[in-house]
């Protein structure tokens, strides 16, 4: 495991004011990935984007962890059904 691609979960959550059992929790509802390291969690710096968004859902919004999954499973839906409208565009592009 290299060092420059984790972020250590205490900091993250020191960093954002976020207690560690919130990010524990993203986990156990397999919104985030936890590598472990000597008994200490690590982030992967790419999942760090989509943890700060569920942290503001959290924090400003006040939605539980339950909520937060629902929330993300709602956005891969979007996100997934705009890719599909996209390629369906380029295809209906070359059709005419």
């Amino acid at each position: 495991m290299k060092e420059e691609h984790y972020i250590s979960i205490k900091t993250f959550c020191e960093r954002h004011g976020v207690r560690e059992s919130f990010v524990y929790s993203m986990f156990e509802y397999e919104i985030l990935q936890v590598e472990y390291d000597e008994d200490d969690g690590k982030l992967h710096v790419e999942d760090l984007p989509l943890l700060e968004k569920m942290v503001r859902l959290h924090n400003e919004l006040n939605i539980n962890p339950e909520g937060i999954q629902a929330v993300h499973h709602l956005l891969s839906q979007v996100e997934s059904l705009q890719q599909e409208v996209t390629s369906l565009k380029k295809k209906l592009d070359t059709l005419e």
